[in-house]
């Protein structure tokens, strides 16, 4: 090393001239130093893994990961487990809850006894299926400009106040009220964006279904190949129980009958079934024969009903889609074509016999009617009189409670007299006056009100041919456990109900194709998000 060279390197090294003493020192320093930026970094590092933590226990980076794509949108956990737990409060409500426990695992609670399918799996496919659908009607809303009305975000609203109020009556704060339905990850914002996302493709939906219009051909067409089912039916019906009745033992318990005793009931049931049909068909008048004979037929339990009330057995005007609903094994006999008033039959039920007399076939041409009604309840007496065991005052309002109830109703009929007397200023009373809760949140308004549907003094007034919009009538109402008084507002006839549900399924069928077309070759896509989904 050169001489200049040297003296350079001697001038830039701050330990020149120093002591060993000094030298060590300053080593100490520069050592501590490294340990200390060292540390420093070590701290930051562990004070970034607690926010990281504390991130991830907050739900952020399982909201934002991605659980189900499709159509082109991505979906994270809270949309997916909005359908996801509607999906599974259905499949409870459907079954009583009698096929699996949401209190526990749904990954190991399965679907079938060969265990191929969890719950869990079910409702996230239910769950994928739905968003298939939202995602299509969200793109195809997009295309047509659609957004979410004034009255859309108000009734978001409106479903956000009610959830709020259900989880103070459940003694919930509302976070976490919204965790114990929908699952941990979701909150406020993300309960109301999709119900926000739920009002518009419902609002886009029904937007496109008002656009579809039903011709009276159409609906004669329909008539014709469905005549069966949209006829009105007429008719008498008994059943005779084959069921042997439960004994008791010498110490008063029941004993179930056994299968020998209930084949001999069984088969007695059908004999007097068969003797019963026989002494109908024998009469002259076949009906009043019938009338005669059904209490001597049915079960002690059921004969005054028949005795003291001779149309106890009738039922009029029931629609062929009605019967076909519940199964009633006489359904496919009554309306057979070519099926004659008179005719009778016995059908079994498997635990005893119907029998049925034929008495009309028709399609009713009756008009509908559009009300709107405010029920005000008397209200009950506090407890039941021990000294009348035939009668319970606790479900019987005392004549002063009913003269309450009445005046309350005069009242709000007086005040809506008082303003702009419209159908729907008697509506926003009956939201919230009325004490008829289904109708109440429809601003009182019934549709398709048809004969024969309400108690007598409501049918004959809202029924009556005379009836013209905008009329009002104060009504008593005698029906047990709706005692009280009611406004009633006639807003407008409407056509007979087998054209309004002729209508309603030709619309309905049209959706669903249309449905099919923006859905058809779309696929949902899981992504990571998925599991945290449930």
């Amino acid at each position: 090393m050169s001489a200049s060279r040297e003296k350079k390197q001697r001038q830039n090294d701050p330990s020149q001239g120093l002591t060993q003493k000094q030298r060590q020192e300053q080593a100490e320093q520069q050592a501590a130093r490294r340990r200390g930026i060292l540390y420093a970094v070590i701290g930051v590092i562990a004070a970034v893994l607690v926010v990281v933590l504390l991130v991830w226990h907050s739900g952020v980076f399982q909201r934002s990961a991605t659980a189900v794509s499709v159509a082109g949108r991505d979906y994270n956990a809270t949309d997916v487990a909005y359908y996801y737990y509607a999906a599974m409060n259905d499949e409870y409500q459907r079954t009583y809850g009698s096929t699996f426990n949401p209190q526990e695992d749904l990954h190991t609670q399965y679907v079938d006894e060969a265990q191929t399918q969890s719950y869990h799996d079910r409702f996230l496919n239910l769950a994928m299926d739905s968003m298939t659908t939202v995602a299509a009607l969200e793109n195809a809303a997009a295309a047509d400009g659609y957004t979410l009305s004034a009255e859309e975000r108000q009734a978001v609203e409106e479903i956000i106040e009610n959830t709020k109020a259900a989880a103070r009556q459940y003694g919930y704060d509302y976070a976490g009220f919204l965790k114990a339905n929908y699952g941990q990850y979701m909150t406020p914002g993300a309960y109301k964006a999709c119900l926000e996302r739920e009002a518009l493709v419902n609002g886009y939906s029904t937007s496109i279904r008002e656009k579809e219009t039903v011709t009276d051909d159409e609906l004669q067409n329909y008539y014709k190949e469905n005549a069966a089912s949209v006829d009105s039916y007429d008719f008498r019906v008994v059943y005779i129980s084959g069921t042997a009745p439960s004994g008791t033992d010498s110490e008063g318990n029941a004993v179930t009958p056994t299968e020998e005793e209930n084949a001999a009931a069984l088969q007695s049931a059908k004999t007097s079934a068969e003797r019963f049909v026989s002494q109908v068909e024998a009469a002259a008048d076949r009906e009043a024969k019938f009338i005669e004979l059904a209490p001597r037929y049915v079960s002690e339990e059921s004969r005054s009903n028949y005795e003291e009330d001779p149309d106890y057995s009738l039922a009029e005007g029931v629609s062929g889609g009605n019967l076909s609903s519940y199964s009633l094994p006489y359904v496919s006999w009554l309306t057979e074509a070519g099926r004659k008033s008179g005719d009778v039959t016995a059908a079994t039920s498997g635990s005893g016999y119907y029998v049925v007399l034929f008495l009309d076939r028709y399609l009713d041409e009756s008009a509908t009617a559009n009300i709107r009604h405010i029920l005000v309840k008397a209200e009950l007496n506090q407890q039941d009189d021990p000294a009348t065991a035939d009668v319970d005052e606790s479900r019987i309002p005392s004549q002063e409670a009913l003269d309450a109830a009445k005046a309350q109703v005069e009242s709000l009929l007086a005040q809506w007299e008082s303003g702009p007397r419209t159908a729907e200023s008697f509506g926003e009373l009956a939201k919230e006056h009325s004490a008829d809760s289904g109708s109440a949140a429809n601003n009182g308004l019934i549709e398709h009100v048809y004969q024969g549907q309400m108690f007598e003094a409501f049918n004959d007034w809202c029924m009556d041919p005379a009836r013209q919009s905008g009329e009002t009538a104060v009504l008593e109402n005698p029906q047990s456990g709706q005692q009280g008084w009611h406004a009633i507002y006639f807003e407008s006839w409407e056509p007979p109900l087998w054209k309004v549900n002729a209508e309603i399924t030709l619309k309905n069928d049209r959706m669903t194709d249309w449905l099919d077309g923006l859905t058809e070759g779309l696929e949902a896509v899981q992504g990571s998000g998925a599991q945290y989904v449930g």
